[in-house]
């Protein structure tokens, strides 16, 4: 099952880059060899922040609770990337399904406007 994450700009991201499954090995001698078990990267990093009034921030609150924590994917919309140029966007990867890394944290600014810190994280699921 996946949740669709409401469809708003951000008005910051930042983005780490995931790892590879790789295992290094160590002889006593020190001499040693690194293995990679799979050609797809994962635990990429998605931090986002916005600025919401009150019904938006309500519908980023429904998608954790709808999405059960990290207990379901999450379908990223186009504009959360809004912003990105299409390079950058292209190394973003795909195959990675998005969870919750954290709850949501909400910050109260003035009536009817929050800052929302969102953090998610991209699986590799089988």
């Amino acid at each position: 099952m996946t949740v669709n994450f409401p469809s708003l700009a951000p008005t910051s991201r930042s983005y780490t880059a995931g790892e590879f499954p790789t295992k290094r090995f160590n002889s006593i001698s020190g001499a040693g060899t690194t293995r990679l078990y799979g050609s797809k990267a994962y635990n990429v990093s998605l931090n986002l922040e916005f600025i919401l009034s009150d019904a938006d921030l309500t519908s980023v609150l429904s998608c954790y609770d709808q999405a059960k924590g990290s207990a379901y994917g999450l379908t990223l919309p186009s504009e959360v990337f809004d912003g990105m140029s299409s390079d950058v966007r292209s190394q973003i990867p795909d195959h990675v399904t998005w969870r919750w890394d954290a709850t949501p944290q909400v910050e109260s600014l003035f009536p009817d406007r929050s800052r929302v810190r969102v953090s998610l994280l991209g699986t590799l699921d089988g």
